[in-house]
């Protein structure tokens, strides 16, 4: 996992709990990853996405619904 992002160091990244939380806020949009590979999944955020996020087998949940969206949109790479 990268700690730049277009050639900054990602503030968040650093922290423990600072991008990728162990369980969801109650305002994260979740979308469903039963299908996906979980590890191809979190490596493709870590180097797409800035938002905090958190990712299991079951559901893959986001702060920025945008962010939401764009996974949405090329989970099927992930199966």
């Amino acid at each position: 996992m990268t700690l730049y992002i277009d050639n900054k160091i990602d503030p968040l990244a650093i922290l423990e709990n600072g991008r990728e939380l162990n369980t969801p806020i109650i305002h994260f949009v979740c979308v469903d990853t039963t299908q996906c590979n979980t590890k191809l999944s979190r490596d493709w955020i870590w180097k797409n996405l800035q938002g905090r996020f958190t990712i299991n087998t079951v559901n893959a949940c986001f702060e920025v619904p945008s962010e939401a969206s764009m996974f949405a949109l090329v989970k099927d790479q992930f199966k």
